[in-house]
């Protein structure tokens, strides 16, 4: 049985979640109030609050808020049931997808920037939000701890970093989506080009070598969401990512 989902309730998660994301991402008073509150805390209470302020944001299911908005339905309920955009299209068309993927781009970007206004200057304090960041999206505290893969907040972690990354990782999507057509193998190539950006930049002396502990390890995170995508790619059986209908794919 479909559950329905009301689109007054998730009109005002997402204005929440806007307004969250803005007071983050954008220079306002209230974002250097919390500054000035972190800035006398000691070192690890900054670290695990970087990680937590990160679980949070990354627990933001926009998958979710957005086929409740759109289509009054729960997004659960379709395809794979994981709350990314992949899984958006399904139940909501090209559209839903495509703003779902940008939400779960910004939602990762506020969650390293928050770690940026928590502690500055600390790569750790990235790396565990952006962790914390795959964390909340693959198992969200708002959805009873599911959640999607974390493809999309994976690359907005490794935008946070370095922005030119989405050159490298973007384009995945139309071949994951046209050629592959196997999501869950486009996420695992998307997880493992990520780590290779940031190797080759600390290798050319152009960037740290913390980002590189981040991607190996948001890998594993990916890869852990996929496990039954993977036993059923191992075994030959994985579904190809239906283009004229809905809820083939099971990635």
């Amino acid at each position: 049985m479909r559950r329905r989902v009301y689109r007054a309730s998730t009109m005002l998660a997402l204005f929440t979640a806007v307004a969250a994301l803005t007071i983050i991402l954008t220079d306002n008073s209230l974002r250097q109030l919390i500054a000035q509150a972190f800035s006398t805390w000691p070192t690890a209470a900054r670290l695990i609050a970087a990680g937590v302020g990160g679980y949070l944001l990354g627990s933001i299911p926009f998958g979710f808020i957005i086929i409740g908005v759109l289509r009054e339905r729960d997004i659960r309920d379709a395809g794979s049931g994981r709350t990314g955009g992949t899984n958006a299209m399904r139940a909501g068309g090209f559209g839903a997808g495509a703003l779902t993927v940008i939400g779960d781009l910004l939602k990762a970007y506020g969650g390293v920037t928050f770690a940026r206004i928590v502690f500055p200057g600390n790569l750790w304090a990235e790396v565990f939000a952006g962790w914390g960041v795959l964390l909340g999206h693959n198992a969200s505290i708002y959805l009873a701890f599911r959640g999607g893969a974390g493809t999309a907040p994976n690359m907005g972690v490794a935008a946070a970093y370095w922005l030119p990354s989405l050159i490298f990782t973007l384009p995945w999507f139309p071949i994951g989506m046209f050629v592959i057509r196997i999501a869950s193998l486009t996420s695992l190539i998307i997880g493992g080009v990520i780590p290779l950006i940031f190797a080759v930049r600390a290798l050319l002396g152009h960037g740290p070598w913390e980002y590189v502990v981040y991607g190996i390890g948001a890998w594993f995170l990916v890869a852990y969401a996929l496990r039954p995508n993977i036993k059923r790619l191992i075994d030959g059986t994985e579904s190809l990512v239906d283009l004229q209908t809905q809820g083939t794919d099971r990635s």
